[in-house]
């Protein structure tokens, strides 16, 4: 079963309207990027495979300590600004890159969303 990757970029939409978004990249466990908003093919790529890697030492180390899988992992800059990582299913993960004017309960709230619309909708692999 192929994944429709236009009804998941549109299903991913919503997070583009929140206030100091600054982008996303869908990517595989293995860390290819499957959609993104990023026009900079390198940092796309990057990103991705930053995903892929953090995601995954995030969940050992939440998994490891009794806690089990992370909804989320939040890496935050000096400057309030960061990124967001969060696991879509079967699909891989969401790196979700925000400014530090963005307001995080509105994005969490708007990811958690996109998250059980993307896992209901069964357009998963």
């Amino acid at each position: 079963m192929s994944l429709n990757l236009e009804a998941l970029r549109r299903l991913i939409e919503p997070v583009t309207k929140v206030a100091g978004f600054e982008g996303f990249v869908v990517a595989t466990s293995d860390g290819l990027p499957l959609v993104s908003s990023i026009t900079d093919k390198d940092l796309e790529e990057k990103v991705a495979a930053l995903t892929a890697v953090l995601s995954e030492v995030g969940n050992r180390a939440s998994t490891e300590l009794g806690k089990g899988e992370a909804d989320w992992i939040t890496v935050n800059a000096p400057d309030g600004s960061g990124i967001i990582y969060i696991k879509l299913g079967d699909i891989g993960y969401m790196a979700v890159l925000f400014s530090k004017d963005t307001r995080l309960g509105v994005l969490l709230y708007t990811l958690r969303d996109i998250k059980k619309k993307i896992l209901e909708s069964r357009i998963t692999p």
